[in-house]
């Protein structure tokens, strides 16, 4: 791996270059460390199976662990996961928010996470870098939070001393604290909380 790239971003107002430098990042099988509402999280592309293994490599210290998809809207959302009407009443007032929904994957998705599983979380966040890197990168993010213990950091210079040479990218906002988000399962047009509340 090359030299990590570390850059500052401004967290409501990130910089277009900087962004597009993710993006292309993305692109290119990488895995890039940035900031969300709930905290730093770690991500790649979900269309590239090269990143896919290297973020499972990178969280295999952590047995249970929790990823999703991050994607601008649901409808993008109903390309990778079934939401029935049932479940689209239940997102809709709520996203964008701080939910990841649990729905039954779309079996070609499932095929192409390499998961065992036939769900799939799917996040859709408010975070301003986000609703700029949309407008460079148009796939899903496969995304987990940026810890290899159950340590939580908030830190950006414990992060970097963590995993600049873990990653290919970090966008630096500053200290985030830690909200989790609410995880919700709609599987079976039913609601469980399993984390958080509705």
């Amino acid at each position: 791996m090359s030299v990590t790239m570390r850059f500052e971003i401004h967290p409501l107002n990130p910089q277009t270059r900087f962004v597009k430098i993710a993006a292309s990042v993305l692109e290119d099988d990488g895995l890039v460390l940035y900031p969300t509402e709930s905290g730093y999280a770690i991500g790649c592309s979900a269309e590239s199976k090269k990143a896919i293994h290297k973020l499972y490599a990178l969280k295999k210290p952590l047995k249970k662990y929790l990823m999703a998809l991050i994607l601008p809207n649901i409808s993008v959302a109903t390309e990778y996961a079934h939401i029935n009407n049932y479940s689209f009443n239940i997102m809709k007032p709520r996203v964008p928010g701080p939910y990841t929904f649990i729905l039954p994957a779309a079996p070609h998705i499932a095929r192409k996470l390499d998961v065992k599983r036939s769900e799939i979380g799917v996040r859709c966040p408010t975070h301003p870098f986000f609703q700029e890197l949309f407008k460079y990168f148009d796939k899903p993010i496969l995304s987990t939070a940026a810890k290899i213990s159950d340590e939580e950091l908030q830190s950006p210079d414990d992060l970097w001393a963590l995993f600049q040479n873990k990653v290919d990218m970090m966008l630096d906002v500053g200290e985030i604290e830690i909200h989790p988000t609410n995880v919700i399962s709609l599987v079976g047009n039913s609601v469980e909380v399993i984390r958080g509340e509705l």
